[in-house]
């Protein structure tokens, strides 16, 4: 099942959520589930585009960064942020950025994963999404590539700032739901049908109430 995540071919139940309520739903999850000597922090931006995901797969996401965020912090203790935000994504966005192909230029919501802890030196940069790689020392390595894949099948992409004792920053870029509406206003999943014009990527569409 993994593998299929990396190779971005698995299958997804694909509806219209909100990031900010996703991330209020599984807060207390979050906070049992990482060390008693992190702090986890939320930073959600009002009037936030809703996306088209699959609700399950992007809680995997977020435990997955959240966990390896954890795990890179001292026993002296630390801060994870989890940030959302709306940016315009263009060719300028910068080339440490990881897809599996060019996307789309055009409004995409993001999602950031920030800790302070021990970082990554850019030889574990360049192998983190290997689907065999993994490191103790960073707590980076496992589950990465099957991120990595479900951002890919979502038609997003990833961006990572780290620096060897300063910390690390994952954002995971979605494109905005063309339903564009603020997510103040806007439940969990929502019975919206939606198309899926790419079959071949295994994504298929099912609609909750």
């Amino acid at each position: 099942m993994q593998m299929l995540a990396y190779a971005g071919k698995g299958k997804f139940v694909i509806e219209i959520i909100s990031l900010n309520l996703l991330l209020q739903e599984i807060l207390h999850m979050l906070q049992v589930s990482i060390s008693k000597k992190a702090k986890l922090k939320l930073n959600l931006a009002s009037n936030l585009p809703p996306v088209n995901v699959d609700a399950t797969q992007m809680r995997q996401i977020i435990m997955n960064l959240v966990i390896n965020a954890s795990e890179a912090i001292s026993n002296e203790g630390g801060i994870i942020t989890i940030t959302t935000g709306c940016t315009n994504y263009d060719e300028s966005y910068g080339d440490d950025i990881w897809m599996d192909e060019k996307i789309a230029a055009g409004q995409y919501v993001y999602m950031e994963v920030a800790d302070n802890g021990c970082g990554m030196d850019n030889d574990t940069l360049t192998k983190i999404f290997d689907p065999f790689f993994t490191t103790k020392f960073t707590g980076r390595g496992l589950g990465m590539a099957s991120v990595l894949g479900i951002v890919r099948s979502h038609k997003g992409a990833i961006k990572i700032n780290s620096e060897t004792g300063k910390g690390s920053t994952f954002r995971i870029l979605l494109p905005a739901s063309e339903n564009n509406y603020h997510s103040k206003d806007w439940p969990l999943s929502c019975a919206v049908p939606l198309v899926d014009d790419e079959a071949a990527i295994g994504v298929g569409t099912k609609v909750r109430s």
